[in-house]
This record gives structure tokens, C-alpha cells and sequence, in this order.
């Protein structure tokens, strides 16, 4: 359907997307850095809070900060740093009364930064302050939907960091928040950017990722934050799991009770496969009572469902599954865990309870790929039940979640000889292609990716472009890049299919322009 839109509709619809989105996937929800003399007794209290702050101890960070601001009532970093703290909390369980201790402190800082800043306007660290503010207030405004709101203080954030830069290009820590800025604009479709054009608003993914990784490197206070986010872009951008694996693995060594770093580990081991290793660390999330935290523990809680789900032990994973979907907060991914919840009734003989799951697939975030796929998946299986070849289907794929590649391929090669649909058919050859690929079998996936996207499957608008995404990926293992790109073409000419932000950003990780 066709739907005139004006353009600060649209801008909105952007800057939602960018803020949102973005910032959210990643859980860009520490921005504690500034930079200060190391030698100063500031500094050392800073640091001390910061770690407390990282290391989930908010109650002794809270109180380090709080002294800042007793024993130096004109400085802006105690504030700055108290306001932090609340703007996680709201971040994590929107309570309209942290987000007002952000503001009120938020707005203490800027103050009394600018004042400090009107006798001395060259003062790197508190330009580089002003900026960090304005990146919280950027967040948080966005959080609250005030998208207007968050556009100004993004863009006063920009002016800030880049001031502090062009005083003192040494000064890493100011690296950090321009480079999310310019990564996360330049993510943005081309066809899309004239709208944040129009508000000054610019981005450059390479230019971010090269500002990250040196604040990764070589920052101060910042480093900690950096190389979490690093490990967030490494995985959900680059793919680059191993790389993301080290940053990650390296954090919650040093701060082993930081709720987030542990999470964001579960997840990178479910993409690498590693079922066990994940449940053990949502073990320890899901049992915690932490209210300032919710949002972590109640994700924590869809994860261990999905876990379950992908040992194909289906009755375990409804347990969680059944407690993420009754936060009634948020809507994102309860689309996707009713549609699996939906699923595990069905598979465990309960249609009933199935139907019911089903049609209920609509009540997540239509924003998200996930809750557009189940809801679309949803209005087919409330209305029929599963076929035992599409039962069968959903476990053997499962087995290559769960790292069991042998045998997923010896079962779906079985279940081939019992398919009768091409729809079917065509995404047993796609799933034989993946585990083939993850066995090193680099021309048995290619085969198979190329018989996958030579069936019709029908509504599955997705299987043909990912079939060429798969025989991308196996013809680069191969050394053929001429074949290569011409299946990424391939891939890149379809429109109107799940996931198509996400085989976009897979089909870029191949880098093959180069080749």
C-alpha cells in the first residue's frame, strides 16, 4: 500500500531507526568515558566509579560519584557521571523517574560545564564532556521517543567530539562516540540519507569503525566501552565471531559480574554455535532479581528458550519462552518467541496451545525482521498444523545450530527422499548447503545452494537470495570471485523477502570487491 508521508515523518521514521535500532541491537547502554588527568585526584575517583560501574556494583558507584560532586560542587564530571548511571537504569527498565534523575543531572553538567567553558572555550576535557553528555541525552531522548530531541543533541554531540579533535587529535576517548555516530548513520540505505541530510546529519561506516577501533586501541577511559561495542559491530556487522569472541571473553575476565558483558558472550556463543557454553551463562542471568536490570534478565530468559529450542528439547524451552513473553513492557522479539512457543506446543502434541501461540504472532515489533517473519509464519500454521516433514525439518536444522553438522546432513538427506513440495524441497538443499559449509565441504555446499535456488519455494521469498548468499560464500572458500560476485548481483536483485537487512549486511561482510 502506498502512503504519502511528510518529510519530518519520514526523518522521524530514520532517526527511530538509527537511534533505536542501532544503539538497541548493540546495548550501546555505557557511556561513562571522559578524559581527565591521570595524575589528578578526579581522575583516580573517576576510575575507581567507573569499574565499580562495570563491574555491576552501582550502589559503590553511585556513592563514588556522588562524593565528586560534594567535594567539587562546580565540576561537571561528577554530575556527568551520576547521570550515567540513571540513564542505564532507564535504559534498562524505562522508569519514568530515572529518566528524570538523568535529565536533572544531565542538565546540572551541561551547565556547569558551559559556564567553566565561556573563560575557557579551548578546555579539551570539557568540550569532550559536553559531548558525552549530549550523546546520553541522545539516547535517552530517543529511549522516550522525542526523536526531534535526540536529532539536536546528536548533532551537538558531533560539534563537541569533533572540537575536542581538532584541538588534540590524540585525544582517543573522543574517537568512541564520533565513530558510533558515523557507523551508525553510514548503516543507513543511501535512498534514505538525503532525509537525515536535511537535519545535518552525516555518516561514514568505515570512517566509524576505523574512530572505534582506535579508541579500542589506544583510549583511556573510554577503552573499556570501546571494545565492547567493537565486539558488538565485529558481530553483528562483520560476522567476524572470532575477533568478537577475544574483546568479549577478555571483558568478562576482568569484570566477571557486568550482566551485559556476560549476555552479550551468550549470544555471540549462540552464533558461534556453542549451545553449552551460552547455557551456562544464562543460567546465572535468569536467576538474578535485579529490577534496575530487567530487561537483561527478561532477553536472558528469551535466549534460554531458544537455547532449548535449538537442542530440540522443546519442552524445557517453553518454560522460558512463557516468561519472556509475559513482560508486558516490550514488544521487541515476542513475535519470534511466541511463533517458536507456537512450535514447541505443536512438536510436544498440545495444538491447542499451538493455535493459540500462533495467533498471537502479531504482538511483537514489526520494526524487527524476527517478529515480521513470525507473524507472517503465524497466520499460516494457526489456521493448519505442522506436516511431519516440516516437523522433522525444523529439528534437523536445528542440529546445525547446535553444532552437530554430520548429522544434519545425514538427516536431511533423508528427509529429501521423503519431501513432495519444491517449497520444501528447496529449503532442505539450503540447510544441506549450510552444514556442508560449516564441514569445510566447500563445492558440496556450492552444489547444493545452486539446486536450492533452482526450485520455486513459494512464499519462502527468502530461500532463493540466501541460496545465492550461501553459494557466495562457498565459491570465496573456493577462490572463484568472478562466480562469486555474480551471485551476490543475484542476491542483491531480489526484493520483498525476510531478512533482507540482514543478507545484506552478510552479503558485505564477503568483501569480494577487492578481489
Amino acid at each position: 500500500m502506498n502512503r504519502k508521508s511528510n518529510p519530518l515523518t519520514i526523518k522521524d521514521k530514520l532517526i527511530k531507526n538509527f537511534f533505536v535500532k542501532f544503539f538497541s541491537v548493540l546495548f550501546v547502554l555505557f557511556s561513562f568515558s571522559s578524559f581527565i588527568n591521570a595524575q589528578s585526584a578526579i581522575s583516580k575517583t573517576v576510575r575507581r566509579g567507573l569499574d565499580y560501574g562495570y563491574n555491576f556494583n552501582w550502589d559503590k558507584a553511585e556513592k563514588v560519584f556522588q562524593g565528586l560532586i560534594s567535594k567539587y560542587p562546580k565540576d561537571p564530571r561528577g554530575y556527568h557521571y551520576e547521570a550515567s548511571i540513571y540513564l542505564w537504569r532507564y535504559l534498562s527498565n524505562q522508569d519514568k523517574q530515572n529518566y528524570n534523575l538523568f535529565v536533572q543531572y544531565s542538565d546540572t553538567a551541561i551547565e556547569k560545564a558551559k559556564s567553566v567553558l565561556e573563560k575557557n572555550p579551548e578546555n579539551i576535557e570539557l568540550l569532550y564532556i559536553l559531548g558525552s553528555d549530549y550523546s546520553y541525552r541522545t539516547l535517552a531522548f530517543t529511549k522516550a521517543e522525542k526523536f526531534l530531541d535526540a536529532v539536536w543533541a546528536s548533532k551537538k554531540s558531533d560539534s563537541y567530539l569533533s572540537q575536542t579533535l581538532s584541538l588534540d587529535s590524540t585525544f582517543y576517548d573522543a574517537y568512541l562516540g564520533l565513530g558510533l555516530y558515523y557507523f551508525g548513520v553510514g548503516q543507513i540505505p543511501s535512498a534514505f540519507r538525503w532525509a537525515l541530510s536535511l537535519a545535518g546529519i552525516h555518516g561514514n561506516k568505515e570512517l566509524g569503525l576505523k574512530y572505534i577501533k582506535l579508541a579500542a586501541k589506544e583510549g583511556n577511559f573510554s577503552k573499556v566501552e570501546a571494545e565492547y561495542y567493537l565486539s558488538q559491530i565485529l558481530s553483528e556487522f562483520e560476522f567476524d565471531y572470532n575477533s568478537s569472541s577475544h574483546y568479549l571473553q577478555s571483558l568478562v575476565s576482568r569484570y566477571p559480574d557486568n550482566m551485559l558483558f556476560n549476555y552479550s558472550l551468550a549470544v555471540l556463543d549462540i552464533k558461534r554455535k556453542k549451545l553449552n557454553e551460552a547455557e551456562n551463562i544464562l543460567e546465572k542471568i535468569v536467576t538474578k532479581e535485579d529490577s534496575d536490570f530487567k530487561q537483561i534478565i527478561s532477553f536472558s530468559n528469551f535466549l534460554m528458550g531458544d537455547v532449548y529450542f535449538k537442542k530440540n528439547q522443546f519442552a524445557h524451552a517453553k518454560k522460558y519462552y512463557l516468561n519472556f513473553v509475559s513482560d508486558p513492557k516490550d514488544d521487541d522479539y515476542k513475535g519470534i518467541a511466541y511463533y517458536r512457543l507456537a512450535i514447541c506446543y505443536e512438536i510436544t502434541g498440545d495444538r491447542e496451545e499451538s493455535e493459540k501461540y500462533f495467533k498471537l504472532t502479531d504482538k511483537g515489533n514489526m520494526d524487527l525482521e524476527d517478529d515480521i517473519y513470525a507473524k507472517r509464519e503465524g497466520e499460516i500454521y494457526s489456521k493448519r498444523t505442522l506436516a511431519n516433514t516440516e516437523i522433522d525439518l525444523i529439528k534437523f536444522s536445528n542440529m546445525i545450530d547446535n553444532g552437530k553438522f554430520k548429522a544434519a546432513i545425514d538427516s536431511l538427506s533423508d528427509l529429501l527422499e521423503r519431501v513432495k513440495t519444491d517449497r520444501l524441497k528447496s529449503e532442505v538443499y539450503l540447510y544441506l548447503s549450510d552444514a556442508a559449509y560449516w564441514l569445510e565441504k566447500y563445492n558440496e555446499s556450492l552444489n547444493y545452494a545452486v539446486l536450492s535456488k533452482a526450485l520455486n519455494g513459494f512464499d519462502e521469498k527468502w530461500i532463493k537470495p540466501y541460496a545465492c548468499y550461501y553459494a557466495a560464500r562457498a565459491s570465496v572458500k573456493l577462490g572463484n570471485y568472478s562466480e562469486a560476485k555474480k551471485f551476490i548481483n543475484e542476491a542483491e536483485s531480489y526484493s520483498d523477502f525476510d531478512y533482507q537487512k540482514k543478507l545484506k549486511n552478510l552479503l558485505s561482510a564477503l568483501s569480494v570487491e577487492d578481489k
